[in-house]
């Protein structure tokens, strides 16, 4: 007798993990995975709480994403779950960026490899790290984009801020949302998950490729350019 894939799901959730998880949680997980591309431990209590129930059933969470074409990363050191989407490569490569359909911005994949150099700064000993969170101030950030990568932020506020809201969305960034938010002068603290979010490899391509480009520019030629494409860039830059 054929099972439907509400019974198969009902019948793993007795075994994945000590069995806590159950139909209706299970579906709360998906449906908050498809909406939102993430789940961080650490960025509030609910969220804390789908975390921990989504590691229970992590692998018939990664079997039923799988089913449909997207792929379900797990870094449990920074507590963080991300879905990504149908996307190119079959080589097996599940970190950042790279598997991500959906087309980022330039202004989105220079801020995110330019925050995610930033943080590297602060692991290093270069910048203070306050309970893993670096604190950094916009104008830092826009600075940090120009010298790296030879990119300009948005001019104006609206786009600043509706670019720190995506990089927010995706647990890059937390951010006061009240009076000044998009001004030069706002505070940013740039979090843990950016590190798993850029990958090593993406910010080392990404930095090579503005190099190479800053020659190029030296020697009056045209040169490569920062691309927004995600097949080349931050996911792997990053995801």
């Amino acid at each position: 007798m054929l099972l439907s894939l509400q019974q198969v799901i009902e019948e793993r959730l007795k075994t994945e993990g000590a069995g806590n998880v159950k139909a209706d949680r299970f579906a709360e997980l998906a449906g908050r995975l498809m909406a939102s591309g993430v789940l961080w431990r650490d960025y509030s209590r609910p969220e804390s709480a789908l975390y921990d129930d989504a590691a229970q059933c992590e692998q018939l969470l990664r079997e039923y994403f799988a089913a449909i074409g997207f792929v379900l990363t797990h870094d449990p050191d920074a507590t963080i779950f991300r879905l990504y989407p149908p996307g190119e490569g079959g080589d097996g490569d599940e970190e950042g960026v790279k598997r991500l359909k959906a087309r980022l911005s330039r202004d989105f994949v220079a801020a995110a490899i330019a925050l995610r150099f930033l943080y590297t700064e602060a692991l290093t000993g270069k910048r203070e790290l306050i309970n893993e969170v670096l604190v950094i101030s916009l104008e830092e950030l826009s600075q940090s984009v120009v010298s790296l990568l030879a990119h300009q932020l948005p001019s104006s506020v609206a786009d600043r801020l509706s670019l720190l809201r995506d990089l927010r969305k995706h647990r890059i960034v937390r951010f006061n949302d009240g009076e000044g938010a998009g001004s030069m002068e706002m505070l940013l603290s740039v979090l843990r998950p950016v590190m798993s979010y850029v990958s090593d490899e993406a910010l080392e391509d990404a930095l090579a490729l503005a190099a190479q480009a800053a020659a190029g520019r030296a020697k009056g030629r045209p040169s490569a350019e920062l691309r927004p494409d995600t097949s080349d860039t931050p996911e792997r830059a990053g995801r």
